[in-house]
């Protein structure tokens, strides 16, 4: 099996158990909360983090930057450029924690005025943000800038093994705590605690996987200046998506409350376990895209791009129609009508899911062929427009309004102009209005699947376990079937089938042989 194939499949795998792990703790935690202090301290919850978020944008573009810059000198082990790139990636993060404890001491004379109604009379918000944002600056004062020399060597599996055992051992704890005393600020130091074990795990396995790699040397100025300007390149392209996640629970927050912004948690936790599911397979195989950039011609990976975003566009599609049928009934089952939205709302997450996923392939592209440095325009309109559409809608139609605005500008801004720079600086002898035309094909399709399989649906009227159970097999087969059907006689879709039968056969023969 080619290489980068093998690298791909390994972290995938990796990440799926890790995101399986992610998941699944969140909708029992989130549950208990509920259960045991109430819906108020999930918008809480929400809300901190989101702004922890907005301040964790300092290294945004840094991690990405320098993992690209290392691919090249790994590729040709380099180990004198490695140890040097990974000193200056200590420094910097240094100073982004530093960034990072002020602001988010700045901002804590502005908590209450981002709160509509009362906090629960039992905490102290002071204190809670405190904690969060310890937890959310130790990172950076640890060792977690050593996890890029597992994404430069295509190891990203490591991190995440590592990241599992923590995040057992974190969950189970946060579970007992809250069970046993309900304290929530018990609760919330548990994850400082862990997050501290995590940092010094991350040290002692790359220590011994990579002994050569030490924080020492430094790169030219001319090598400082170019790394630099992608640096501030990818940052602010990846604001506009911390803009977009976080602002909205700000502005739900400010506007509505905690309650609504507890209601909201519940259906966004389920939007973004899908997310994160999804992001398994872009994440896994960044570097291995990367390696090819850097090895391969355009012209090869072009094809590559192609077969990724067919296949890719009918999962976020599938998956979507999933989230339409199912969102409702899940949410009926696991919290209670009382803290579910209308179905009108309910139905905007699963195309806020698709606008953000449709983008996902030329993002992962531009981020692994190091596209930074020129398009710093499009992020700062997107943000912006977002915000201020956030505030004009949600105060006439309430949650709804701060997820459309987020699919406008996912579809108008983002989808557009950010595929068109890939194409501009890397694609270049290729059709960008082509590119569209594709990504518009998909979304009839999607929209078409998705309507029959929604009607399909709602000839099961129980609102049970068993109902959940019918709808979702509904979900998995005419979907599967109708995609079938049309793309059939599709080349990529020829390829993408083979491809996964020849990784099936390998895998059995694989397991063959270890029994034998």
């Amino acid at each position: 099996m080619n290489e980068r194939v093998k690298n791909s499949m390994r972290n995938m795998i990796v990440a799926t158990v890790f995101r399986v792990i992610n998941i699944m703790f969140p909708f029992i935690i989130n549950t208990i909360i509920i259960k045991v202090l109430g819906v108020e301290y999930l918008g809480l919850n929400m809300l901190f983090a989101s702004i922890l978020q907005v301040l964790n944008v300092t290294e945004l573009g840094f991690g990405s930057a320098l993992v690209f810059s290392m691919y090249e000198p790994v590729a040709k082990n380099d180990i004198a450029k490695v140890s040097a790139l990974l000193s200056l990636y200590r420094k910097v993060y240094m100073i982004i924690g530093c960034i990072v404890l002020v602001g988010g001491v700045a901002c804590i004379p502005v908590l209450p005025n981002i709160i509509e109604g009362d906090v629960p009379p039992d905490l102290n918000l002071y204190i809670l943000f405190i904690i969060s944002l310890a937890d959310s600056a130790i990172p950076y004062f640890l060792f977690y800038y050593r996890l890029s020399l597992f994404d430069a060597n295509q190891r990203t599996d490591i991190g995440n093994k590592i990241a599992i055992v923590i995040e057992i051992i974190m969950n189970l704890s946060k579970i007992s705590v809250l069970l046993l005393t309900g304290n929530y600020y018990l609760f919330c130091c548990v994850q400082v605690c862990c997050q501290i074990i995590k940092g010094f795990s991350i040290w002692y396995v790359s220590k011994r996987m990579y002994p050569a790699y030490r924080c020492e040397g430094k790169i030219s100025k001319k090598e400082k200046k170019s790394l630099f300007s992608k640096v501030i390149g990818l940052s602010i392209n990846k604001i506009c998506s911390v803009l977009s996640s976080s602002f909205d629970s700000v502005v739900i927050s400010s506007f509505m409350g905690l309650t609504i912004l507890g209601q909201y948690n519940n259906y966004f936790v389920i939007t973004n376990a899908l997310l994160l599911f999804m992001y398994i397979i872009t994440s896994s195989v960044t570097p291995s895209i990367g390696n090819s950039i850097v090895c391969e011609s355009v012209e090869k990976n072009y094809e590559d791009f192609k077969l990724f975003q067919f296949g890719f566009s009918l999962i976020t599609g599938w998956v979507s129609i999933c989230l339409l049928c199912l969102v409702q009934p899940f949410v009926r089952l696991w919290v209670g009508e009382e803290l579910m939205f209308d179905d009108i709302t309910a139905a905007v997450f699963p195309i806020y899911l698709y606008m953000i996923l449709s983008n996902a392939v030329t993002m992962t592209y531009r981020e692994a062929a190091g596209l930074w440095t020129h398009d710093k325009v499009r992020p700062f309109v997107e943000g912006g427009l977002n915000l201020v559409m956030n505030i004009l809608l949600v105060r006439r139609i309430g949650v709804k309004g701060v997820m459309i605005s987020t699919i406008i500008t996912m579809g108008f801004i983002r989808t557009v102009w950010a595929s068109a720079f890939l194409f501009r600086e890397y694609f270049k002898n290729f059709s960008h209005a082509r590119y569209l035309l594709k990504l518009l094909e998909y979304l009839m399709v999607t929209i078409l699947i998705g309507a029959i399989t929604f009607i399909g649906c709602r000839f099961i009227e129980w609102e049970n376990v068993a109902g959940l159970i019918l709808k979702g097999l509904i979900c998995i087969i005419i979907p599967g079937i109708l995609y079938f059907l049309i793309y059939f006689k599709n080349a990529e879709f020829r390829k993408v089938f083979s491809f996964a039968r020849t990784i099936l056969k390998r895998k059995q023969k694989g397991a063959d042989n270890n029994e034998s």
